[in-house]
């Protein structure tokens, strides 16, 4: 058995490791960054985001680095400078369900279809999961599918 010699590297406040044998996995990608200072709370505007190409490499080739892009309409959760990366949790898609809201929930099995109106427990975004209380003993558990809708499992 031969024994891996691992070295750290340490610049800048940023660690990497490597090793002898693991290759470097090298990509250009398009990343979304702040054109201007963006305060807590401001929803991104198209004025806001800049697209810059750049390289990036990771070590391993398990989990590929996040080059999600910013859209328009997101929501900033903290106070980001002008030039910085726009990724999560700095910024966010905006909720299309807020908490303590009047809902409507739809489930639907084939033509069978029953609506429900209920209140949301908590705030999604389109896609992320929402609870929604339909009296005061009953819970129930759906997806965000848009404006006061939430489609149920």
């Amino acid at each position: 058995m031969t024994p891996v010699v691992l070295r750290l590297l340490v610049a800048i406040g940023v660690l990497a490791v490597t090793a002898p044998g693991l290759a470097a996995q090298v990509r250009t990608v398009s990343v979304s960054v702040a054109a201007r200072a963006i305060a807590r709370g401001d929803t991104l505007q198209a004025a806001d985001i800049a697209t810059v190409d750049t390289t990036i490499v990771w070590r391993w080739t398990t989990i590929a680095p996040d080059t999600t892009r910013a859209l328009p309409g997101w929501v900033a959760h903290r106070h980001i400078a002008a030039g910085e990366v726009l990724r999560a949790p700095a910024v966010s898609a905006a909720p299309v369900v807020t908490s303590g809201t009047k809902v409507t929930a739809i489930w639907q099995d084939g033509p069978v279809r029953l609506v429900f109106t209920g209140i949301a427990t908590n705030s999604a975004a389109i896609g992320a999961p929402v609870g929604v209380r339909i009296d005061p003993t009953r819970r129930l558990d759906g997806i965000a599918a848009g404006p006061n809708t939430v489609r149920l499992r």
